[in-house]
């Protein structure tokens, strides 16, 4: 499953710094297509899910979705000066906070959140007795003094020391950067070998259901409150082309319906075709047509 997504955001470099892949028109699209860019992060399994649910949703309705590669920083620079259309799944107001926050004038964030509780969490197995993060810190050494992370890049590595603070274990804990697929399939070895392993993730998210993984309780409220899920446009392409702004305005979706769409992401050839199987749950199809209305 990790793989299938990283071939999803497997991309050639180009000159600008800016990693590029092309969205494929579905099936039966034509050639006078419309385009939109948007920008994708590796290793953000719920962009990635978004981003292919949204490409299949434009392709019925004439439009081809292209991606680029980038990190947070080019993405949202490249979105202020309307070299990107959109990011479809920026957590605002604390996690991507400080990427947006420096280009808010010339960007247009959609009103409402199309999800509202985006959490950052720590987990560990469920085969482990320690449930809350107090309990990790105190039996550090259990799980080697270190806490495996993420991209180190991204916003919830940047607040993490601040979580550690709150918690006195700033000299108990050490934060190893990675990769959110390379953090998945250690999660992934631990939980089956019934290993110690504490590392970052956030929720919803597609493992939660194929793992036997568990989120550490808060306890002492070191996590910035839940989040929601923007769309952010330029403000360029969303004046430009305003319908498929109302249209993204109208998303809304519920955890359930989240979580199932990434899990159907993660076992799919593409992104799109787990989106596709996604749209063939009745209920799902009835929600995403009235996006449209």
């Amino acid at each position: 499953m990790i793989k299938k997504i990283g071939a999803f955001l497997a991309c050639t470099l180009i000159a600008t710094g800016v990693s590029s892949c092309s969205g494929v028109a579905a099936p039966g699209a034509q050639s006078g297509d419309k385009t939109v860019t948007v920008a994708t992060v590796a290793g953000y399994d719920d962009t990635v899910a978004v981003t292919g649910l949204w490409t299949e949703l434009l392709s019925e309705h004439g439009y081809t979705l292209q991606t680029k590669q980038v990190d947070l920083a080019a993405g949202f620079a490249g979105i202020a000066r309307g070299d990107l259309d959109g990011y479809l799944n920026a957590w605002l107001p604390t996690t991507h906070g400080t990427y947006v926050d420096k280009y808010k004038d010339q960007l247009n964030i959609l009103d409402k959140p199309f999800f509202d509780n985006d959490r950052l969490v720590l987990v560990t197995p469920k085969s482990m007795p320690e449930n809350t993060i107090s309990e990790v810190v105190n039996n550090a050494s259990k799980y080697s003094s270190k806490i495996v992370g993420i991209e180190a890049g991204s916003g919830e590595m940047k607040i993490l020391p601040d979580v550690l603070k709150k918690y006195n274990a700033t000299d108990k804990l050490d934060i190893v950067a990675g990769s959110t697929p390379a953090t998945l399939a250690a999660l992934k070895d631990a939980a089956a070998k019934n290993k110690p392993m504490v590392a970052t993730l956030w929720t919803p998210h597609w493992a939660f259901a194929s793992m036997p993984i568990k989120a550490l309780d808060d306890d002492l409220q070191g996590w910035p409150k839940p989040d929601g899920s923007y769309i952010v446009l330029s403000k360029q392409f969303a004046s430009k082309e305003a319908e498929v702004a109302k249209w993204m305005s109208n998303f809304k979706i519920t955890e359930e319906q989240y979580a199932s769409l990434m899990l159907d992401v993660s076992e799919a050839s593409s992104p799109t075709e787990g989106a596709k199987k996604w749209l063939e749950n009745p209920d799902n199809r009835k929600a995403a047509d009235s996006w449209f209305k």
